[in-house]
């Protein structure tokens, strides 16, 4: 709960807070690598549209299912333990993906990476609050938004060119050469700090999986039974949850606090929105206006430029102003953007018209990231973190496994000339939510 002051003694301890940083963004930069490549890899898949971005969908899922649970361990084990546990799963289903001999095991592959990332990610934003002042904090979510804008323009440009020249397994094994730098960065600059030795239960974690699991596959595949129990049984979880049974699996009482409910749903429709808008436009690039995945990739890097350059300003902007207005703000940008995509797609505009819409989804992205982070976990008790952190990467992973999932949909219901623009209509509903969401948050 906010405002509890039980491990007051042990809120900043004697580290260097920047290194801890570092460390931890190494693992994050893997994710954004991640992130950016695969929709410019995907048309290059030798299977169809749905199946191709089942793939997407199987690693977004196995990262949601889990990852309230994951951040508890964090609270449980010991945060460094288990981020280089997630990190070291990550880097081995790289390996896997590179080496996979059929879809199946591709699927397998995508599903431990997945599941690496659950595990590793929520340690990050449980350690942030631990080793940052309350007013540095906006400057650490900042600092951890330029690495991942840094990220989000290496992956889909090197990431295409990679995959054009030397084929879509070698951008896998280029990413686990990556991860193997940031586990050894890990391992030198991680602190180990107090546990609070928490109960983790396994049952919560089934439910999540095995309700979300048939309710993104039914999503997908057209299976209404699929769907129905999927929704079923996260109806159990939740039930569970607001009775107290499932050992603070979901800490449902975070959300009575309207500043992280808000700043919670704001980050589900910006995952919404980033898993999946690039998957049709990517598609439409190369099978409509006859791009080249390099060029492909290239189209994208405006957004990360400025994201990049703007990022910083909206930190600084976090710790003095208004941060649900700069939240606010970022997304009718963003919105702009995907809403001109849209009108570029149904008109036939050439390709590189496109630069102008990553441009503004750089713009708005950076005054959405970074504030709406700070707002979000700022106050949250020490011992709530880990818990906190997980609820939070949870709500963005939801929002990022619905919007591929029902992105993927609507883009395998036609001919990609024809589905593109609707497919887009999507994330730009989640950015207009984000907008009216953002203008009630305090900071």
């Amino acid at each position: 709960m906010r405002g509890c002051t039980a491990w007051v003694p042990l809120l900043k301890p004697a580290v260097n807070p920047w290194n801890t940083l570092a460390a931890l963004a190494a693992g994050y930069f893997l994710v954004l690598i991640d992130q950016g490549f695969m929709p410019v890899i995907t048309p290059l898949l030798p299977f169809d549209v749905g199946s191709a971005v089942w793939l997407t969908s199987i690693y977004l899922l196995c990262t949601v299912a889990p990852m309230p649970a994951t951040g508890k361990f964090g609270d449980a084990f010991g945060q460094r333990r288990i981020f280089l546990i997630g990190l070291t799963i990550y880097v081995a289903a790289l390996v896997f993906a590179g080496a996979s001999w059929s879809f199946g095991s591709l699927v397998v592959a995508r599903g431990l990476q997945g599941l690496g990332a659950a595990v590793f990610l929520p340690q990050a934003f449980g350690l942030i609050p631990r080793v940052f002042a309350d007013d540095k904090q906006g400057r650490a979510f900042a600092a951890w938004g330029v690495i991942g804008s840094v990220a989000s323009l290496i992956g889909p440009v090197v990431g295409g060119a990679v995959a054009q020249h030397f084929g879509w397994r070698a951008a896998f094994f280029a990413q686990a050469a990556l991860g193997a730098v940031a586990l050894l960065a890990g391992l030198l600059a991680l602190p180990r700090l107090p546990r609070s030795g928490e109960r983790v239960s396994l049952l919560p974690v089934l439910l999540s999986f095995g309700g979300l699991g048939l309710l993104v596959y039914g999503i997908q595949f057209g299976q209404w039974p699929s769907i129905l129990f999927g929704a079923l049984l996260i109806g159990v979880l939740v039930l569970s949850a607001r009775n107290g049974t499932d050992d603070g699996f979901l800490p449902v009482d975070l959300l009575a606090d309207r500043s992280f409910a808000l700043g919670a749903l704001g980050v589900a429709a910006m995952g919404f929105t980033v898993a999946s808008m690039f998957i049709p436009m990517m598609y439409w690039l190369q099978a409509v206006g006859g791009a080249t995945p390099t060029a492909s990739g290239a189209i994208t890097a405006p957004m990360s430029v400025f994201a990049l350059v703007l990022t910083p300003v909206a930190g600084y902007l976090t710790d003095r102003r208004d941060p649900g207005r700069l939240c606010a703000a970022g997304f009718a940008v963003s919105g702009v953007g995907l809403a001109l995509a849209i009108w570029l797609i149904h008109s036939g505009a050439g390709v590189w018209w496109f630069t102008a819409v990553t441009s503004l989804l750089g713009i708005g992205g950076a005054f959405v990231w970074a504030p709406n982070a700070a707002v979000t976990m700022r106050g949250i008790a020490e011992h709530e973190t880990g818990a906190a952190s997980g609820l939070y990467n949870t709500a963005r992973q939801v929002g990022s496994v619905l919007g591929v999932a029902l992105v993927g949909v609507v883009l395998a219901s036609g001919a990609i000339e024809s589905t593109a623009g609707w497919a887009l209509a999507l994330p730009l509903g989640a950015m207009l939510l984000g907008a009216v969401s953002s203008l009630r948050l305090r900071g």
